[in-house]
């Protein structure tokens, strides 16, 4: 469960309980049509814009 909270104007999100990180999930796929990413490889295609 994610609680979004923000009545005091500092809007965040907490995560209640584990997140079981060990499945694989179609998601991104799903929605986008292309396969997900690691960070190394979004961040190399994405450097020049923090430069």
């Amino acid at each position: 469960m994610i609680l979004v909270t923000g009545a005091t104007g500092n809007v965040g999100a907490e995560v209640v309980g584990a997140i079981d990180e060990s499945v694989v999930r179609p998601t991104v796929e799903e929605i986008t049509g292309r396969a997900p990413r690691a960070f190394e490889q979004w961040a190399t295609a994405h450097a020049d814009a923090f430069r």
